[in-house]
């Protein structure tokens, strides 16, 4: 079975470097790992699976791919299921951000000897940008990518140190920010309107902290649609 990848994957798939050697963490049916291997991409892949019935779906996936003595499929929580210097790249994707953080805490030796992550959280993209900055990883690449009228963010780092991020850059991405590529508008529109949607929600609170909040949103606001004159 030749294996394909949606827009979401395949955009994933364009930042694991020639020949890694690959852990996905959460790897949902493990397509991502037997594509890159059927593709010669990738010199080892580990997917890893929280619960048994997923774990399973990967390993069917495996043998119908044909790729079964290449993709190890291991059952455990976030990085425990590695060892420090097994891989040099991780991917998480489709998790919360808050659940990509918890991941990546896991196991922090086997995190100090991988050499590139590749986030895509689903929500919560502010936080792990946040985290990264404060634990000595630096954002080389983004990219959004629209997958069924959904707009996604992917996060891509190697250790190195980043400067503190403004609330702006942790918010929509400091290589975005920059490169403004395919879908960009799009989302800033949509930070825009949850803004509004909750500057809106406060407008009848006359509560000092609710006044502040609302002062707060209002100057995103404005800084967001400035990015798109």
């Amino acid at each position: 079975m030749r294996i394909s990848l949606g827009q979401r994957l395949r955009q994933v798939a364009s930042f694991v470097p020639m020949g890694a050697r690959l852990a996905d963490i959460g790897s949902d049916h493990g397509y991502l790992t037997a594509w890159l291997l059927q593709n010669g991409r990738i010199e080892l892949a580990i997917a890893g699976e929280l619960n048994r019935e997923p774990a399973e779906r990967a390993r069917q996936t495996a043998r119908a791919a044909a790729v079964a003595g290449q993709m190890q499929v291991r059952e455990g929580a976030g990085l425990t299921v590695l060892q420090p210097g097994e891989v040099d790249t991780v991917v998480i994707a489709g998790l919360g951000g808050t659940t990509i953080i918890e991941i990546l805490q896991s196991n922090p030796a086997v995190l100090a000897s991988v050499q590139r992550l590749i986030l895509q959280p689903n929500v919560g993209g502010a936080q792990v940008r946040h985290w990264l900055a404060d634990h000595s990883w630096q954002i080389v690449d983004e990219a959004l990518v629209a997958e069924n009228d959904i707009i996604y963010e992917i996060i891509v780092a190697e250790p190195g140190q980043m400067l503190p991020l403004t609330p702006l850059q942790a918010e929509i991405g400091p290589v975005l920010l920059q490169k403004r590529p395919p879908y960009f508008a799009p989302r800033i529109r949509s930070a825009i309107a949850e803004r509004q949607h909750v500057v809106s929600q406060l407008a009848n609170s006359t509560s000092d902290a609710a006044a502040a909040k609302r002062q707060r949103l209002v100057q995103e606001i404005e800084d967001l649609e400035a990015l798109l004159t």
